[in-house]
């Protein structure tokens, strides 16, 4: 599954926190990565100095983790040894 493909399911499903105020690439993002540890995924839409968004937080859960791969979570880690 593509990373476009995911986070339009996971945006379908509400599991998206839009940070929509404009925020700095410097500390500001990765302060409120780790305020929101293990909780939503963040996308943030505007980075101060870029015109790229930043996404965050997509295997912050088990069950985001093992929806990204497709694969239920008995399935997970032989999923990794193969990639790996």
């Amino acid at each position: 599954m593509s990373l476009r493909k995911f986070l339009e399911e996971k945006e379908k499903e509400g599991k998206i926190l839009h940070i929509k105020d404009q925020v700095s690439p410097r500390f500001e993002i990765s302060s409120i990565i780790k305020a929101f540890d293990g909780g939503p995924i963040l996308f943030f839409d505007k980075i101060k100095g870029h015109t790229t968004k930043v996404v965050a937080n997509i295997c912050g859960t088990r069950e985001r983790f093992c929806s990204a791969l497709n694969v239920n979570a008995e399935g997970l880690y032989k999923r990794l040894i193969d990639a790996w």
